[in-house]
């Protein structure tokens, strides 16, 4: 099976982890049986051009090769289905940014009206959450609820010994995003620092030793967003076994459903975030931990179960 993947999610030398997921998910697809795979990046960060551009391009890559399925990664990136339909299945998995406010409410509107337009052209959807499902019910008969997945094999519990008099707290994205709600982090974090020393790891353009190297050794990971899709960071977190707090974003309420010494909070007011941080920080350090890599397992989340259950969907529509 050939399979061209059409994304504007994949690394650039400047953001090194931008759409790393699509890239490791890809990869993972290509190891499993015969598979071969392409990619065809569409670069709108670099200039928004590259989509109009993509329209003509990814025709002509379509007639001339030989492909026997496309799978577009993220709603904007399936533009060209508007101007023109291939013969052959299309899989688009939707990543929430394309269908939720996260920037202008005109860049919103365009990337929503797109998206919803070109899934009248796709063969399935693939999607992260539940929210998800619901916001597109009308085409439920092609929907897939099947996140992105962990590579267990990298992301592991390691027994670290910090110094008690400093606590670590990561913070899961850029700060400079605004759906990522760092005000409301910093809130957290300026009471806690009048009890703990506190120390921050933000979790922005680390390769991937780093971020296994910064999870690792975390005390809690707190996460403040307004909105999310399945956040990688939040598994890989839970693959390493460490402390969760979070808003009710996503699928965190999925990932995070029995897991202990993890937490998601139905409120965006500090204080009800600041309970759970100080019930951790109450425990000593080698029982800051969780059973979050048991529950990635149990929910099939590893990155070779994934790629697998992603073929299946590609089986059913040839």
């Amino acid at each position: 099976m050939k399979v061209l993947y059409v994304t504007n999610m994949y690394p650039v030398e400047d953001y090194i982890y931008f759409g790393i997921h699509v890239k490791e998910q890809i990869e993972a697809i290509a190891t499993q049986g015969d598979i071969e795979t392409e990619v065809y990046f569409i670069n709108g960060r670099a200039k928004k051009w590259n989509y109009f551009n993509s329209i003509a391009n990814i025709r002509n890559k379509i007639k001339n090769g030989n492909y026997d399925l496309i799978h577009i990664h993220y709603g904007l990136s399936a533009l060209f289905l508007l101007f023109y339909q291939p013969k052959i299945p299309v899989v688009v998995t939707l990543h929430s940014g394309e269908l939720y406010k996260k920037k202008g409410i005109l860049n919103h509107l365009a990337q929503k009206s797109i998206t919803m337009a070109a899934l009248k052209n796709t063969n399935r959807i693939i999607v992260l959450n539940d929210d998800m499902v619901n916001l597109l019910y009308k085409h439920k008969q092609k929907l897939v609820k099947l996140p992105c997945g962990i590579d267990l094999n990298t992301f592991i519990e390691r027994n670290t010994s910090q110094p008690e008099q400093e606590l670590i707290v990561g913070f899961p994205g850029n700060k400079a995003r605004n759906e990522k709600n760092f005000k409301l982090f910093k809130e957290i974090i300026d009471e806690l620092r009048k009890t703990f020393n506190i120390r921050i790891v933000e979790f922005h353009n680390f390769t991937r030793n780093e971020v296994l190297h910064h999870l690792q050794t975390l005390d809690v990971l707190v996460m403040t967003s307004l909105v999310e899709g399945s956040p990688q960071i939040i598994k890989e977190a839970m693959a390493c076994n460490r402390p969760i707090v979070s808003t009710n974003v996503g699928d965190l309420a999925d990932l995070l459903h029995n897991v202990k010494n993890c937490h998601v909070i139905n409120s965006f007011e500090s204080a009800a975030l600041l309970k759970p941080i100080r019930e951790i920080f109450s425990l000593s350090a080698e029982h800051r931990k969780t059973n979050g890599r048991e529950k990635l397992i149990q929910m099939k989340l590893g990155a070779d179960q994934v790629a697998k259950s992603v073929i299946h969907v590609y089986n059913e529509v040839l």
